[in-house]
């Protein structure tokens, strides 16, 4: 008996192809809703309870009046209610599509805060240029957030600019609607490397022997006393007569991030830092983390409210 094992070849990789398309076909007759898979990627490792967690069910907020905030998410926001159990206390349930919402009658946990940097529920939309201008119909007061991210331009030159809408409910919790798909896309994006990051501290020569030398003392002698650690470095680091004007100015940058510790820094403290550190990043943030982490400066982001940019006062945590 002949065997062509050429065509037996052929057939098995012929059967092999159809089966794959039959595959590809099948799931696309079947599509996984977007929040089943957006939010997921299958490669990175779950870890603690990751393997026995399907997905968020509820969020829970304790409200004054139930009624009053039943009728702001439902005729406002456009949630709609549903069923819910006989419970002990007062309260309804309500959905978003994809998580729901449950109202508890108590004393409500709303943040004191004059500013945006603020826990609140997040709501996506495609149309946030209508959204902005039903608010304003239905005399909603409505923040603008004017902290802006690059994150639109690291993914196509076309995508829009993310916008979010900050407003309160009847109890003062916040709600913010945006344009979040993009940032949705931007988390996930395979495409995107450490090169885009428009932020530098400008870390390239490491060239100078004794800011190696201590830089290789701190990672493997690290003490449990800082303070011993940082004078140990200090010891073994050239001190240098001239401030690197480009690491400086890119230290400045970081004064733009909420509670950063260069919030809390003056420019000479900085250049100091500098100077004592032979312009060496790490040890520079260590000299000033010494100084300043005990007593932290949060300036909060401006925001626009009714047209007028509002400047939230810096607030001291030590």
């Amino acid at each position: 008996m002949n065997v062509d094992f050429f065509s037996a070849f052929v057939g098995i990789v012929f059967g092999i192809m159809s089966f794959s398309l039959f595959l590809q076909w099948n799931r696309k007759q079947q599509p996984v809703p977007s929040h089943e898979h957006i939010h997921w990627n299958p490669l990175i490792e779950r870890r603690g309870l990751g393997d026995l967690i399907t997905r968020l069910n509820h969020i829970t907020i304790t409200v004054s009046d139930v009624g009053k905030s039943l009728s702001f998410y439902v005729d406002i926001l456009g949630l709609q209610q549903i069923r819910r159990p006989n419970f002990d206390r007062h309260g309804a349930w309500l959905t978003m599509g994809n998580v729901e919402l449950h109202l508890i009658k108590g004393i409500p946990v709303v943040p004191s805060a004059c500013n945006l940097q603020v826990g609140h529920l997040a709501l996506e939309t495609s149309n946030i240029d209508v959204v902005l201008e039903k608010l304003r119909a239905l005399n909603i007061d409505v923040y603008q957030n004017l902290s802006l991210t690059n994150a639109h331009k690291m993914i196509e030159k076309n995508k829009p600019l993310i916008i979010q809408y900050f407003f309160n409910d009847p109890d003062g919790y916040y709600i913010e609607l945006c344009n979040c798909e993009v940032l949705i896309e931007f988390a996930f994006s395979q495409k995107l490397f450490s090169k885009n990051i428009e932020y530098d501290e400008g870390i390239h020569n490491h060239s100078i022997f004794t800011v190696v030398q201590g830089c290789l003392h701190w990672m493997k002698n690290i003490e449990k006393d800082s303070k011993k650690e940082l004078n140990y470095l200090l010891k073994n680091t050239i001190r240098t007569n001239e401030v690197d004007e480009t690491k400086f100015s890119n230290i400045l940058k970081r004064r733009e991030i909420y509670g950063d510790l260069i919030q809390s820094c003056s420019d000479e403290d900085i250049r100091e830092a500098l100077l004592q550190s032979n312009n060496f990043i790490p040890l520079t943030i260590k000299i000033l983390n010494e100084k300043y982490g005990h007593r932290k400066v949060y300036q909060p982001y401006p925001f626009m409210k009714n047209g007028k940019i509002i400047c939230p006062k810096p607030f001291l945590i030590e």
